[in-house]
């Protein structure tokens, strides 16, 4: 693997001391192509530390390499308990990331939100859905700032280097696919075929919510985490 400078920020919310750590759960989040750590500001969970890990697409050379760094990044965790989450581009690099980790034993479970699988490697498939993603993006990028702009169009050029996997349910970690009806990018049709990546059948939840980023504002989300993770405290932290 090629060594380039370091392109997270991490960000630790509800930590628990040193001595109770090993009864926690270290949840990473990724998030989407052009965001940043922000879009977990608000995540905090009873018995659960949150690691926000921000990445920029022209810090590596390919998307398999900053699976790799990410994946290193987790692995210096002192918890025996992993957890992910991803969401658009993000959820990619969880299921990569994902894929390295689960033979650890550490790995407890992966939330994919917003995201079509990793279809098949085949001549021009994943450049052709990247290209329909950039598409989709310049539609709303006149809200943007130039760099803003710059800056998605860099993390999707780090996302058109992945071939993609097939789908041979290659996951072993139990998995939850987040999704929504409304998703203007990602068609609900779309998201659940993860299920063929997957070695056992992931849960399916369908948020409420007319937005792609939809784990910025809805609750959801949050109490998907949090019943998965911290399932016997009553309500979000």
């Amino acid at each position: 693997m090629t060594w380039r400078p370091p392109a997270w920020s991490t960000t630790d919310t509800g930590s628990p001391s040193n001595s109770d750590r090993a009864s926690f759960v270290h949840l990473f989040c990724l998030h989407h192509a052009g965001g940043t750590t922000a879009s977990f500001a608000a995540w905090r969970f009873s018995g659960v530390v949150v690691t926000k890990l921000g990445y920029r697409g022209r810090d590596f050379g390919s998307l398999s390499e900053a699976a790799d760094v990410l994946a290193e990044q987790m692995e210096a965790s002192s918890s025996p308990r992993l957890a992910l989450y991803g969401h658009s581009m993000g959820a990619i690099l969880a299921f990569e990331v994902a894929l390295r980790l689960q033979d650890s034993g550490r790995m407890q479970h992966v939330f994919l939100g917003a995201a079509r699988p990793p279809w098949e490697a085949r001549p021009g498939a994943v450049a052709a859905s990247v290209e329909a993603a950039a598409a989709r993006a310049s539609a709303f990028s006149g809200e943007l700032s130039e760099r803003a702009r710059e800056i998605l169009h860099e993390d999707l050029a780090l996302l058109a280097t992945y071939s993609g996997r097939p789908p041979v349910g290659q996951l072993r970690v139990p998995a939850t696919i987040l999704y929504t009806n409304d998703d203007p990018v990602v068609p609900a049709i779309d998201a659940v075929r993860w299920a063929a990546w997957c070695a056992t059948e992931p849960r399916l939840a369908e948020v409420s919510s007319v937005d792609h980023l939809f784990h910025r504002t809805s609750l959801d989300v949050l109490e998907v985490v949090r019943g998965t993770l911290s399932p016997k405290t009553a309500s979000v932290s």
